[in-house]
């Protein structure tokens, strides 16, 4: 039995018609959680698709907690209760729904309030990230008794890349196809020394800006050592290994090694996106300033860049010291540090880069100003905020 259409919507018409609407406007919103699946049974369907919708938004708030907080923390989030999840969800969409009469399975998406969640990471005292990468080309290297494998078939290793579940962190992978490009591009010689200039190369050739360099060795009893190491203007200088262990019957020895090859890929996901959030963390109490420079050479640039500091997470607010037809001065107040703030810039375009006496910020690929600066103030200055800037302000803005 099939509840009808209508008599859903009229169940809960403010959250399933919220959640239509804010579909289209949402789709990369980090604050949205998809793909929820739901399975409840009940003295009716209506009993039970209550106590569905009920137990998924509470699983998607735990998915939302471990997308943004470091796995170190995200135990201190408090689970919230029913009614705490009600000021926290903005709305949600149902999708493959199947009933009966007793029971009810679908998949949801919940959008939260991005400003109700902040809070609750700020009343639990936990850092959190809320910077997206741009893709990452990960560079599947599989060594094994048998060599050392990156565009040869077979590699199992490539082959869990590609099955690997659909992205839920911040930090979208891209797999190459290698065909005959990739060859010509890059050696293994050349992925496993971490050579920036060709892995950067092929990287911007599938519209990746960084590659992650992930390397699989077999061990005894269905384990696999991953290394990982990312390469790029947002990467780490660290390498990270460890060896997981999969879950299966040894017996069925084609299954039990794909077992071991998908949980690798599912570990160096989260060690890549455990670096990335550590990397962007958003300390609460912790604000820098960073004085910038802008060179303007019209005003559509100025505009352009203006709406990516009205939406750049990472910053609290920004200040418009001094704004003229050749370049704007402006105060960034950032949760964290200049560094971060540089990383943030590189998702968007941008490029922070320091200058004479303070930084500029730039389109990517713009050039340099040739002159120096005229305003040359403090560049950084780390002591925590307690409120607004002080000193002229031509032209203010707010961010959040």
């Amino acid at each position: 039995m099939r509840l009808p259409t209508r008599l859903f919507l009229l169940l809960v018409p403010p959250l399933i018609a919220l959640g239509s609407l804010l579909g289209p406007a949402i789709a990369q919103d980090i604050y949205t959680v998809r793909g929820v699946s739901v399975d409840a049974t009940s003295e009716s369907a209506v009993a039970a698709r209550e106590q569905a919708v009920s137990e998924g938004r509470r699983q998607a708030f735990r998915q939302l907690v471990e997308r943004l907080v470091p796995l170190v923390w995200s135990g201190l989030v408090p689970q919230p209760t029913d009614a705490e999840l009600g000021r926290f969800v903005l709305g949600f969409e149902v999708a493959g729904e199947r009933t009966s009469a007793v029971r009810y399975l679908a998949e949801l998406t919940v959008a939260f309030d991005r400003t109700a969640v902040r809070a609750a990471f700020r009343d639990a005292s936990v850092p959190f990230a809320e910077t997206q990468s741009l893709p990452v080309l990960v560079i599947p290297v599989l060594s094994s008794g048998a060599g050392t494998v990156l565009w040869e078939e077979p590699n199992p290793w490539r082959d869990a890349w590609a099955r690997r579940a659909a992205p839920r962190g911040l930090v979208p992978f891209v797999v190459p196809y290698g065909d005959l490009a990739d060859i010509r591009d890059l050696s293994i010689e050349q992925a496993l020394s971490g050579d920036q200039p060709a892995l950067i190369r092929i990287a911007e050739r599938y519209g990746a800006r960084d590659a992650v360099v992930a390397q699989a060795i077999p061990r005894p009893g269905g384990a696999v050592q991953v290394t990982i190491q990312r390469i790029g203007s947002s990467g780490h200088d660290s390498t990270l290994v460890e060896t997981v262990v999969a879950e299966g019957d040894p017996a069925n020895a084609a299954g039990y090694d794909a077992a071991r090859y998908d949980a690798g890929v599912r570990r160096a996901i989260v060690m890549v996106e455990e670096g990335w959030k550590q990397d962007n963390l958003i300390r609460p109490g912790l604000e820098s300033r960073v004085t910038a420079t802008i060179p303007l050479d019209s005003l559509q640039r100025w505009l352009s860049i203006r709406r990516t500091l009205d939406r750049l997470p990472v910053l609290s607010r920004y200040d418009v010291v001094q704004l003229t037809r050749r370049e704007a001065l402006i105060d960034l107040w950032v949760n964290g540090d200049a560094e971060q703030l540089r990383i943030a810039f590189e998702q968007q375009d941008l490029e922070l880069v320091p200058g004479a006496g303070d930084y500029i910020l730039k389109q990517r690929g713009q050039p340099l100003p040739i002159e120096t600066p005229l305003i040359s103030p403090s560049t950084v200055d780390t002591t925590p905020s307690e409120g607004p800037a002080t000193g002229p302000i031509l032209a203010p803005r707010n961010n959040n």
